[in-house]
């Protein structure tokens, strides 16, 4: 792992000591995060946000380093092509996680570089499809092998035999959450999420 993943385990340990913290004086009591969620509830929240920073920033220097891409424009690209070559902007925004201004901007910056094309849907008038070219592809499948392994040793490999029950617990929470982020109620009557 290169060193500048440091800021992360610094901001792990920060997130462990407030965890730990459990001395009486209330300028010392831990007044943050830590003092509203169980030591394990703690634990899945900070291990959580630790390893998708770490991911990300390795995943992000890889790819920029080797490939001459951000993260964000290699999953693009991966979204483009598993949608069989086209998909809207705004699916796009959407599975992202983006604001349809930071999508328009990276599929232009795809553009410039001659690996996405943009045009008028041809379903919707008012939509907007972004199609991925022949080097387009090229430059996916040269960055994809790489991609892969990084994403094999530093995630799934540690998970061993486990990769299955991991999926299967994170699915749903990424399901749930993408529901509502479309605007679409679930089922559930506990659920905090509005």
């Amino acid at each position: 792992m290169r060193a500048h993943t440091r800021d992360n385990d610094d901001t792990a340990m920060a997130y462990r000591h407030e965890m730990a913290n459990t001395q009486e004086d209330p300028m010392t009591k831990t007044v943050g995060t830590g003092a509203h969620l169980s030591v394990d509830e703690l634990r899945v929240w900070t291990s959580l946000l630790d390893t998708i920073r770490i991911i990300d920033t390795e995943a992000e220097t890889q790819l920029l380093e080797q490939h001459d891409m951000s993260h964000r424009e290699y999953e693009v690209l991966v979204r483009v092509d598993g949608a069989g070559g086209t998909a809207r902007m705004s699916t796009l925004a959407r599975q992202i996680e983006a604001s349809p201004p930071l999508i328009t901007q990276t599929v232009t910056r795809l553009e410039t570089r001659g690996w996405i094309e943009r045009k008028p849907s041809p379903d919707d008038k008012r939509g907007v499809d972004a199609t991925l070219t022949q080097a387009g592809r090229q430059a996916l499948a040269t960055a994809a092998a790489p991609h892969a392994e990084l994403i094999r040793s530093i995630l799934l490999a540690p998970l061993g035999n486990d990769v299955s029950l991991v999926a299967d617990l994170v699915e749903p929470i990424a399901a749930h959450l993408r529901a509502h982020r479309a605007g679409t109620d679930c089922d559930d009557e506990t659920c905090p999420v509005a």
